[in-house]
């Protein structure tokens, strides 16, 4: 099973994924990390292309000095790719040879761990040094970037990054690069007000939400702003929602997909509105959202909700709110919420596990009696389906 930690640039975008590998059932063996980047690359390339794997953006996969010797020999993508060497790597004549063409060939090189201080040679040749934050104080990590900056070579990469407020405290401290779970993990939210534009995005997905709101006036609140009503035909009419004739009005939309497809669509629409959150934070909702309505699907049964539950988790991060009193806002069924804040019922079982893909948490992953291999096709198929909507909001 391969799970992807996104990582974040000084502005809150994705620069690229790591990608990590587990194997399909809790009984096998563990795998040495030779083994695991292997399966990582074969299940990329069989499963899905690493380049939507990772939204077009670059793929970061750990790999050992055998890897390094034969990497080349993988049918990869070079410029995508990010070789994450590990951290008691030992340098020597023939490893800095073999790096120095892999650069030429365009594959970007990432040192970490404090063996690599003492290999100048690695570091000389690396693009990105990664620090572990976890393992340091902040009066270590200071005294270790400013040792970090002399080489202008070096990009810094800050690892296990937990929340907002510690990602904002090592890009002050000079970091262009950001890991960990910081965007879905709990945070301190301070009171503040809707911005005008995410009021206007509530109102919309309260009247969306809303299972007594008329047909009459869910296609009015659509059609009144021009710029939505534009890009829900669009995106109705791309192959990833299946309607098999032409919709050229909201009113046809929602006749032909019905109300629940309409939720979705809107909602997804509104969301990506919201323009001072990285894009990043939808990216993440997408998947989620999808993830749980085809897990859903896969265990049988009415799957309305499972995407509702999965999109609108991710909301205290795009309307940098708690969840709590966001959802408090909206006419959501009570499994609905419930799934959501508590992770109760099939739903929110549903969310759990999709979060413990998204968190690489390996033994929480589970879904009622879905073996992995069924758990996994989901979240692949999850990932392609959203990748092919972004690219077209």
């Amino acid at each position: 099973m391969i799970a992807r930690q996104p990582v974040y640039d000084d502005r809150m975008e994705v620069f690229g994924y790591e990608l990590l590998f587990r194997p399909d059932t809790v009984d096998r063996p563990s795998l040495s990390s030779a083994h695991a980047t292997a399966h990582v690359l074969v299940a990329a390339l069989l499963n899905a292309d690493i380049a939507s794997l990772v939204f077009e953006r670059k793929a970061v996969i750990n790999v050992t000095r055998a890897f390094v010797d034969v990497i080349q020999q993988v049918p990869l993508p070079p410029g995508q790719m990010v070789l994450d060497l590990p951290d008691d790597m030992k340098a020597d004549a023939d490893l800095i040879g073999v790096l120095k063409d892999l650069k030429d060939n365009g594959y970007e090189i990432a040192v970490g761990g404090f063996g690599t201080l003492r290999e100048p040679r690695l570091l000389d040749v690396a693009d990105s040094f990664r620090v572990d934050v976890r393992r340091l104080r902040l009066d270590q990590v200071d005294r270790l970037t400013d040792f970090l900056r002399r080489r202008k070579n070096l990009s810094l990469r800050a690892l296990k990054v937990e929340t907002l407020e510690e990602c904002d405290q090592y890009r002050s401290r000079g970091y262009d690069f950001f890991q960990g779970y910081f965007l879905g993990s709990p945070r301190i939210h301070r009171a503040r007000d809707l911005s005008v534009s995410k009021i206007s995005i509530m109102d919309l997905l309260m009247v969306v939400h809303d299972l007594n709101t008329p047909i009459g006036r869910l296609e009015e609140k659509i059609a009144r702003d021009v710029s939505l009503s534009f890009k829900l035909i669009k995106l109705v009419n791309s192959p990833y929602f299946g309607v098999a004739a032409e919709v050229d009005s909201i009113k046809r939309a929602i006749v032909l997909l019905g109300r629940d497809e309409i939720r979705k669509i809107v909602s997804l629409l509104a969301l990506r509105g919201i323009d001072d959150r990285p894009q990043a934070m939808l990216e993440i909702a997408l998947v989620r959202a999808k993830t749980c309505e085809l897990l859903g699907r896969k265990a049988g049964g009415a799957v309305d909700g499972f995407f509702t539950v999965g999109m609108f988790s991710a909301l205290d991060a795009l309307m940098d709110q708690p969840i709590q009193i966001v959802i408090d806002q909206l006419p959501l069924s009570e499994p609905v919420r419930t799934a959501i804040l508590d992770h109760s019922g099939t739903m929110g079982e549903a969310l759990s596990c999709a979060l413990a893909i998204e968190q690489a948490q390996w033994s929480h992953i589970r879904f009622l009696d879905l073996d992995s291999w069924e758990i996994f096709s989901a979240s692949a198929e999850a990932i392609d389906w959203a990748n092919g909507v972004i690219g077209r909001l």
